[in-house]
């Protein structure tokens, strides 16, 4: 039943881009954020679809909540399948290279921790940044609060905005919502 319903998801979701205008969709800007040793532009990024976290590095269970079920997802959809490549871009709102001494290799592990207890144990592969003091992208994006996870297809264009939590951790009807905001946006629109 669940496969019947993603392929019917795949085949209709082309059609959103024929009733819609994409310039109803918000352009993600120019960016560049800073991780501990390199850059990370819009550039990277360029005709694939990605998802951004803005989170935080103070930002505990609801922000590692949401990153592990992203992920949780990604996994399912490879194993039933699906062949999408979609990278994930985390973004710390603190302007403070360490607030509190915390580091983003430090983030990374205590995010990577997160699910350890419940015998999962992920290790994301996802690129934690934060963001340039003299350029705040989460301030040019109208970010208020760490916990929004942005879905990006590849033509640049925002799809999907989650202001807080998606939902359960691992919980069947929140990865299901996740699952069509990431086919949302990776599947290319027919214009």
């Amino acid at each position: 039943m669940q496969r019947w319903l993603m392929a019917i998801l795949i085949l209709l979701a082309p059609l959103a881009g024929c009733t819609s205008d994409s310039n109803e969709l918000e352009k993600i800007p120019e960016f560049t954020v800073l991780t501990d040793d390199e850059t990370v532009s819009t550039s990277d990024f360029q005709n694939q679809a990605y998802v951004i976290v803005f989170s935080a590095q103070w930002c505990g269970t609801p922000c590692h909540n949401n990153m592990h079920n992203l992920n949780l997802t990604s996994a399912r959809m490879a194993e039933q399948g699906f062949d999408l490549e979609i990278e994930v871009l985390v973004v710390s709102t603190d302007i403070d290279e360490e607030p509190n001494g915390v580091t983003l290799s430090m983030w990374k592990d205590s995010v990577d921790e997160y699910d350890d207890d419940k015998e999962i144990n992920q290790t994301l592969e996802y690129t934690f940044s934060r963001v340039d003091p003299s350029n705040n992208f989460a301030s040019e994006m109208g970010i208020d609060a760490p916990g929004t996870v942005i879905f990006v297809n590849y033509l640049g264009y925002e799809t999907h905005r989650q202001i807080g939590s998606f939902g359960a951790y691992n919980d069947q009807a929140t990865l299901d919502i996740i699952e069509s905001h990431w086919l949302n946006a990776a599947v290319p629109v027919v214009e």
